[in-house]
């Protein structure tokens, strides 16, 4: 595990069939990589400076315009963000594939004792996961509780029940990003159309109206 201080040029890449995603150049005092986790899907376009945790460095490559492509990727395991600067961001590259479209590199097995926990500890986070409790509510009994909670099967079923509690709610509410990816895109593409701005520090959507 790394832990270093860095900056973050986040682009948002819109034509995908996925729907749209980030990636990410990050520059340290050691180098400079390429990031495409699942995390940055929540960010806007822009630069953000603060402190990370690189869990991996490794080799990647894929095919673009019928030639390959190497890059030297970080793997995040956290991010702490100090300061950002939201702007669009240029690119010279004419296109990037999308990182579910990928053959998923290997990830380097490690200890759990040399693993700290992370920050924003997404680990923990149950509300996200769409498990029993979000699916095996009897039909007729999960009509009656969305009809008391005020809440939308389509909702339980993106968000699970406790997350689309918090949202009706228009409570602040924290994505995890280990989920699906293609399930994640549309959560934060959910949380938008809903009202809710991410705030980047918190690693936190919030609704005005809260």
């Amino acid at each position: 595990m790394i832990k270093c201080q860095g900056t973050l040029r986040i682009k948002k890449i819109r034509q995908s069939r996925n729907g749209a995603f980030c990636i990410a150049d990050l520059a340290t005092d050691f180098g400079e990589f390429k990031v495409k986790d699942p995390m940055l899907d929540q960010f806007e376009e822009g630069e953000y400076q603060g402190t990370v945790w690189i869990s991996e460095i490794y080799m990647s490559q894929y095919i673009s315009y019928g030639k390959a492509v190497t890059e030297l990727r970080a793997r995040l395991h956290d991010l702490q963000v100090d300061s950002e600067d939201r702007k669009p961001v240029r690119s010279n590259e004419h296109s990037e594939p999308d990182p579910i479209d990928e053959v998923p590199t290997p990830q380097v097995p490690a200890k759990a004792s040399q693993k700290p926990a992370k920050r924003t500890n997404w680990a923990d986070m149950k509300g996200n996961r769409l498990g029993k409790e979000a699916t095996s509510v009897p039909e007729q009994d999960a009509g009656k509780a969305d009809t008391q909670a005020g809440q939308s099967t389509g909702d339980i079923e993106l968000f699970g029940q406790e997350l689309a509690t918090q949202i009706n709610n228009r409570q602040a509410v924290k994505l995890d990003p280990t989920v699906d990816r293609v399930l994640f895109r549309k959560q934060t593409a959910g949380l938008k159309a809903r009202g809710y701005t991410f705030d980047s520090k918190q690693q936190t959507w919030t609704h005005p109206g809260a």
